[in-house]
């Protein structure tokens, strides 16, 4: 059963409210490398799972191959990552995490999980488990939206038009 209009309209709000306060933090976040500005971390992060070629980490992390193409050149340049032979195609490269680079995503991990530990100290153990499924399942829910309007070639709808208040609707 779909949920209600007014909930949805909460839900968004807050949604809205989340991300813009993420983005104020962004700009505390401290510098753990002098080579890896946060704005490369989903990219490093999106290397654990092994190398990859360009293109297909700009899509994982939902970004154009130009911003990754120039977040590459600066995490190799600061030793982070390499390129990488692609087994698949040897006229093509992928990148691959260097010791460094894996040594930067453990502090990260480390760091991050004493933030929330912090951030989070008022809430218990079961509350951010029920937390973390639901924004795993909302993440997935964005996921497949995403999927579908690339797969379609789509955009969102349009909003619908709002009534004229002034209008005299008798």
């Amino acid at each position: 059963m779909p949920i209600d209009h007014d909930v949805a309209m909460e839900l968004s709000t807050e949604l809205i409210h989340m991300v813009k306060k993420v983005e104020s933090l962004r700009a505390h976040s401290p510098r753990v490398h002098a080579g890896a500005e946060p704005s490369s971390y989903p990219l490093i992060f999106a290397l654990t799972k092994g190398p990859a070629r360009v293109s297909a980490l700009a899509e994982l992390i939902h970004s154009d191959v130009s911003t990754v193409s120039r977040q590459v050149t600066n995490l190799v340049s600061h030793g982070l990552v390499a390129k990488v032979s692609d087994p698949d195609d040897r006229r093509a490269q992928r990148v691959a995490l260097t010791p460094a680079g894996e040594s930067l995503v453990e502090r990260l991990q480390v760091g991050r999980g004493m933030w929330f530990q912090t951030l989070l100290e008022s809430w218990d153990n079961d509350e951010a488990r029920d937390f973390a499924a639901h924004l795993r399942r909302f993440v997935d829910q964005l996921g497949a939206e995403l999927g579908r309007l690339r797969a379609a070639g789509g955009e969102l709808p349009e909003y619908p038009p709002i009534p004229d208040s002034r209008k005299d609707v008798s």
